[in-house]
C-alpha cells in the first residue's frame, strides 16, 4: 500500500533578520515601527539581534533553555541603534550576541541573550500603533534569569527515537499550540546523546514536533521528523498533568497527541519516534517498476490461457 508521509513546519529562522515577505499586503498596511537605543549595564549593546514577542502570547520562557520563537527580528547597528517594522500591537523586546560563524538559531549556550526590562525591574512591554513611528528611547537589558514572569512552568520529559529504535541526539522539538499553526510557539533544546530530553515551558496544552535541523520549509527526501501521536507509544505518565488526543496531522501520519499540564506539572514518559521522509522520485519509481511487473504477469497469464 502507497503511503506517502508529509511533515510540513513553516520556515523557522530564528534571530535570522527582520523579514516579513509573508505577511499579507492589508496586514503590511497597517504596520508600525519601533525606534530606539539598546545599553545593557548602562553600556551600549552594539550589533546586536533584537526580537520582539507578541504579548498575547505570553512572556517568553527562558527556564531549561526552552525558547520561545519571536514574531520578528531585527539588528542594532554600531551604536545600538535599532528599528523594526511590526504589526500593530503589544511586544517584548529581547537581544541576542550571535556568536561568529553561527546560523540561524535560538540562543546557544555561552551566548548572550538579554530581555528589556521597565524601571521595576520587570519586563517591559513596548506599544506598537498601527501607521505609526514609536520612539522607545534608552531600552535597557537585563539576563533572563533576573525577571520573576518566568517563575512558572510545567516540565515534559521523554526520549526520541529514532527508525531503528535507537536514541536520536541533537534532535529539537517544536511546540505547537495548535496542530496546523503555521510555526511553532516554542523550541525545546536537543536531545542528549542518549536522545532524552527535559524542558520547562509555560503551562498549556502542546503539540511536539521532532526535526533534526531548524533551518526552514519542508523537510526534504531522507530527513528525520516525527511526532508525538500515532507513531509513538500513546501513553504517558503524569503529575497534575496528561495527554489529549488531537486532530489528525495531515499527510496520513494520523492522530497526533498533545501533553498539557498546569504550573508545577511534571510530564514524563514521553517517546517520540523519528523517521524518514521518503524520496518521492524513488518512490514513484518503485511503484511504476511494480506495475510494469503486475502488467507483464496479467499478460502471461492471459497469453496460456
Amino acid at each position: 500500500m502507497k503511503k506517502i508521509i508529509m511533515f510540513i513546519v513553516a520556515g523557522v529562522w530564528l534571530f535570522a533578520g527582520q523579514s516579513w515577505a509573508g505577511t499579507p499586503g492589508s496586514m503590511k498596511a497597517k504596520m508600525g515601527t519601533i525606534e530606539g537605543h539598546l545599553y545593557v549595564n548602562g553600556k551600549v549593546l552594539p550589533n546586536a539581534i533584537v526580537a520582539f514577542f507578541n504579548k498575547k502570547g505570553g512572556p517568553p520562557p527562558v527556564a531549561g533553555s526552552t525558547r520561545r520563537v519571536p514574531d520578528m527580528v531585527g539588528r542594532a547597528d554600531a551604536k545600538g541603534k535599532f528599528s523594526v517594522r511590526l504589526l500593530p500591537g503589544w511586544y517584548y523586546m529581547g537581544a541576542l550576541i550571535r556568536a561568529r560563524g553561527k546560523g540561524p538559531g535560538p540562543p546557544r549556550k555561552g551566548e548572550k541573550f538579554y530581555f528589556i526590562k521597565n524601571d521595576q525591574g520587570q519586563l517591559r512591554a513596548l506599544e506598537v500603533k498601527a501607521k505609526a513611528l514609536t520612539q522607545a528611547g534608552r531600552v535597557e537589558g537585563l539576563k533572563p534569569g533576573a525577571f520573576k514572569e518566568f517563575s512558572k512552568f510545567m516540565t515534559v520529559k521523554g526520549q526520541i527515537l529514532g527508525p531503528d529504535g535507537k536514541p536520536v541526539a541533537g534532535a529539537l522539538i517544536l511546540l505547537k499550540g495548535k496542530i496546523n499553526a503555521s510555526r511553532p510557539q516554542y523550541i525545546a533544546p536537543p536531545s542528549d546523546k542518549d536522545g532524552k530530553f527535559s524542558f520547562k515551558v509555560p503551562p498549556g496544552s502542546y503539540y511536539l514536533m521532532v526535526r533534526k535541523s531548524l533551518l526552514g520549509g519542508r523537510p526534504q527526501a531522507g530527513s528525520l521528523v516525527g511526532t508525538y501521536g500515532k507513531t509513538s507509544p500513546l501513553k504517558a505518565n503524569a503529575k497534575t498533568g496528561g495527554i489529549r488526543a488531537g486532530m489528525g496531522v495531515r499527510g496520513g501520519m494520523g492522530t497526533a497527541l498533545a501533553v498539557r499540564g498546569k504550573n508545577g506539572a511534571v510530564i514524563s514518559g514521553i517517546t517520540i519516534n523519528m523517521f524518514k521522509i521518503p524520496d518521492p522520485v524513488a518512490t514513484r519509481k518503485r511503484f511504476e517498476k511494480q506495475a510494469r511487473a503486475r502488467k507483464m504477469r496479467n499478460s502471461a497469464g492471459k497469453s496460456k490461457k
